[in-house]
């Protein structure tokens, strides 16, 4: 969802960022790149390894508030390019969709409030819904089963490197639309294409199996 689906990756990493910076700390992009597609949780016990006496519950309430000032002033976090027309196609061959983001339940509402038209999804897994996060495969066969298809038969989108390889240790075909990340050596060996964009991916719709 965040980072393939809607452009919410760099904003956080704006808001993370400031945040940082104003309680004292540096939290530099090459730091940030190692937190790329990994659940907040885990984001958030890598700050307290980083940094001596991080105040995580400020740092929390600092940047959520911004989120939902800029929400306010500016609407809702704008789609990717290709996304609506990417989900819409699939819809229209009756392809079945499922959602599986690292994010919460509470983000997907979120995101489903301000663009609807995204949500055409026959299943929606969230971060609640499994115990081993991204890289793990888990979120993966949990979506697969939900669709009630093999994973060898599914292409999975993905935009970050725990994804891709979460994505190609379940055995799907793993594509990846790169956002913030860089595709790491073993993601780009096991990835099955790599793209500019959604956009682009669908132009070349032929080539995913």
């Amino acid at each position: 969802m965040d980072g393939l689906l809607f452009d919410s990756e760099a904003a956080l990493k704006v808001r993370w960022q400031r945040e940082a910076a104003r309680l004292g700390f540096d939290l530099s992009d090459a730091l940030y790149a190692e937190m790329v597609g990994v659940p907040n949780v885990l984001c958030e016990q890598k700050l307290m390894q980083w940094f001596k006496d991080f105040p995580l519950d400020e740092f929390r309430s600092g940047w959520r508030a911004a989120a939902l000032e800029e929400e306010r002033l500016y609407g809702g976090i704008p789609p990717k390019t290709g996304a609506l027309e990417l989900v819409a196609w699939l819809e229209g061959q009756g392809v079945p969709m499922a959602l599986a983001t690292s994010s919460s339940r509470a983000s997907v509402e979120r995101k489903r409030s301000s663009c609807p038209q995204m949500f055409r999804f026959a299943a929606i897994v969230t971060i609640e819904h499994i115990i081993r996060p991204k890289p793990a495969p888990d979120i993966y066969h949990k979506a697969c089963a939900e669709l009630g298809v093999e994973a060898r038969d599914c292409v999975v989108f993905e935009d970050s490197n725990p994804g891709m390889r979460a994505a190609i240790a379940c055995g799907a075909r793993a594509i990846m639309i790169p956002d913030l990340a860089t595709p790491e050596a073993c993601v780009r060996e096991g990835a099955a294409r790599i793209y500019e964009s959604l956009a682009h991916a669908l132009d070349s719709r032929d080539e995913w199996f």
